[in-house]
């Protein structure tokens, strides 16, 4: 056999080597494919399987929702109150009673009605409501005959004793009597606080 012709064959078997490993990967690349669609088909009709119709409207099912959370024994429940004359928001914190330890959110909706849910979890649950006048945070600082007095304030400006200090008026400089018989507001127990400690 010539040596042109060897070289023939072999470029002849190195073509068709070339060209059957095209083929192939061609064949494998459509049978990936192939597969793909298959596996979106697959995802899809358990999409679909998973899709309740509920009055004409179809709503997705959740496997895991909100109503699943339980509430722990060492919950607390935060209670936001804002005040729309004084613009504050008052914030309580108490631990949950025994009756609401293993509740959901759908019995804090019901047994809060009146209450905006702002978050649930199974450590805290948090209510928001909003409230006409103000605060019961505002105080009047004054005076009685001998002592500095304070009076907590409701919405209607209504005045209701709430501590005669013993801080003696009559060892005050002038100007502080004169404050004081003119009245000096606060608001929350930090600054009425601070503020008494001004004149002791």
């Amino acid at each position: 056999m010539k040596k042109s012709t060897i070289i023939i064959l072999i470029c002849i078997a190195i073509v068709l080597g070339m060209v059957s490993g095209i083929v192939y990967a061609i064949i494998d690349r459509n049978n990936l494919q192939e597969a793909q669609i298959n596996e979106i088909r697959k995802v899809n009709e358990l999409i679909e399987s998973n899709i309740v119709k509920t009055n004409g409207i179809h709503e997705d099912v959740v496997a895991t929702s909100g109503s699943d959370v339980k509430l722990s024994p060492n919950a607390y429940i935060i209670f936001e109150k804002h005040y729309t004359d004084c613009g504050h928001t008052i914030i309580q914190k108490q631990q949950v009673e025994e009756s609401e330890v293993n509740k959901d959110e759908e019995y804090f909706k019901n047994a809060y009605s009146d209450w905006e849910i702002k978050s649930f979890t199974a450590d805290e649950v948090k209510l928001y409501k909003e409230f006409q006048g103000n605060c019961d945070e505002h105080y009047l600082i004054t005076v009685n005959d001998e002592n500095i007095v304070v009076y907590s304030i409701d919405s209607d400006g209504n005045r209701t004793l709430k501590e005669e200090t013993d801080i003696p008026v009559q060892y005050l400089p002038e100007e502080d009597v004169e404050l004081l018989k003119q009245g000096i507001t606060a608001y929350g127990q930090n600054e009425l606080a601070k503020k008494l400690e001004d004149f002791e």
